[in-house]
């Protein structure tokens, strides 16, 4: 009954407080729990909580019992300059998006005697990836291409996210050894008053700013081997996820986005007891999703693959208190020559600063906290590329954000 319930809580919780995020490798979250972004998301060989059941579960059998709970502020930052033909020309604005509320959750259950090996059961639900821009007025200007007549409020802004929801079995083969599997669950949610309906597109999209949804998953595999006290090695594996379709977004390149492939590898090493090091890399994979890698003039944005290099530390000063820092970089996945295109996307951070720590106030609860800084970054269409880059040439964006969890994990 207290599983049940610990199940319930997450979920209710992650569904309310996500309605979009800001995301920070592509349309990714760095972490899914304090400790993982306190990491700077280099956890696929690190024991450590819940939040293993995205990146590696194979590493939920080490976690044994655990609740993690994280609420998160994302604050971003994004503006637009517009120029050339097809654009507004001249005009500068400010995202009117600057405060998204977002949570992570999960539980597990250790299981040592009942089955030849020990094994860990878990779910979660977690922010796993999102945007959310929004301006006041238009990127494309309609007069441009249709006569004065038209007055345009749209093609302004573009907010989603995907929550995912993880059943996951975890076994113990040797003392060193252990295998995980995680079925994704995703709901994802869409709205934005893009264009549709011809070329450029100059005509309103019928879903109008109102929120779709669609509705699917995959599954994700992962391996650890403690191959010394001092190292670890970990890899992952995360399919491409398999979706239903944004119903009220037909006419426009969007209505059909799945979450990408990809794959993590880690390393850990503890030079001490106290002190651990970690280093990951991760492969994701955008050019398998259509949306994605296809051009602007076929509705898409034109993305490539992104190559992720994240480090990150904790220290443990006693029974108490640990502490951690991280760094993640991963340059981004969208060209110079689709800037105009990807406007009102706005993700293009590179460089990501973090920390955190870890205070038990009780013998079996501790509160976490964690900050992300994400770097600014700015781009401009060189007009190299399709119609849209070459109508939109010299339009700019640019983009910051921070991002604050605090949490609780409860040990039982």
């Amino acid at each position: 009954m207290k599983l049940k319930k610990y199940i319930a809580m997450i979920t209710v919780l992650c569904f309310v407080f996500s309605n979009s995020a800001f995301a920070t490798n592509g349309t990714r979250m760095i972490g899914f729990s304090a400790r993982d972004s306190g990491m700077g998301g280099a956890t696929t060989a690190s024991v450590g909580d819940t939040s293993c059941m995205l990146r590696n579960p194979a590493n939920l059998v080490r976690v044994k019992n655990q609740v993690n709970l994280e609420y998160l502020n994302i604050l971003p930052y994004a503006t637009m300059h517009t120029e050339g033909a097809l654009s507004n020309a001249g005009l500068r604005q400010v995202s009117r998006v600057d405060y998204i509320p977002a949570a992570n959750g999960g539980v597990s259950y250790y299981i040592p005697d009942m089955f030849p090996c020990p094994i860990s059961i878990g779910i979660g639900a977690f922010t796993l990836a999102g945007l959310g821009v929004a301006f006041t007025e238009p990127r494309v200007n309609t007069a441009a291409l249709l006569g004065a007549q038209l007055v345009q409020k749209y093609d302004r802004m573009f907010v989603a996210n995907t929550i995912r929801t993880t059943p996951t079995v975890s076994l113990a083969l040797t003392d060193k050894l252990s295998l995980g599997l995680t079925g994704n669950i995703d709901v994802a949610s869409e709205k934005t008053d893009l264009t549709a309906g011809s070329q450029f597109g100059y005509r309103e999209t019928s879903g109008s700013g109102k929120w779709s949804h669609a509705y699917g998953g995959g599954f994700t595999t992962g391996i650890l081997y403690q191959a010394t006290d001092m190292v670890a090695l970990g890899a992952g594996y995360e399919s491409q996820s398999f979706m239903s379709y944004y119903d009220d977004y037909k006419d426009t390149g969007v209505h059909y986005i799945t979450q990408p492939q990809v794959v993590n590898m880690g390393i850990s090493i503890k030079p001490v007891k106290q002190w651990e090091v970690t280093f990951d890399t991760r492969w994701i994979d955008w050019l398998s999703v259509k949306a994605a890698a296809r051009g602007p003039v076929q509705g898409g944005f034109g993305w490539k693959d992104q190559w992720v290099l994240a480090t990150g530390t904790e220290y443990t000063f006693n029974d108490k208190f640990k502490v951690r820092a991280g760094y993640n970089y991963a340059k981004s996945q969208i060209n110079e020559d689709v800037v105009f295109a990807n406007a009102l996307l706005g993700l293009i951070m590179e460089h990501h600063l973090t920390t955190g720590f870890s205070y038990k106030i009780l013998e079996n609860l501790s509160f976490d906290f964690a900050w992300e800084h994400h770097f600014r970054n700015t781009m401009a269409d060189n007009g190299k590329g399709d119609q849209y880059s070459q109508l939109g040439e010299g339009t700019k964006i640019s983009t910051s954000a921070d991002i604050i969890g605090v949490g609780l994990t409860y040990y039982y």
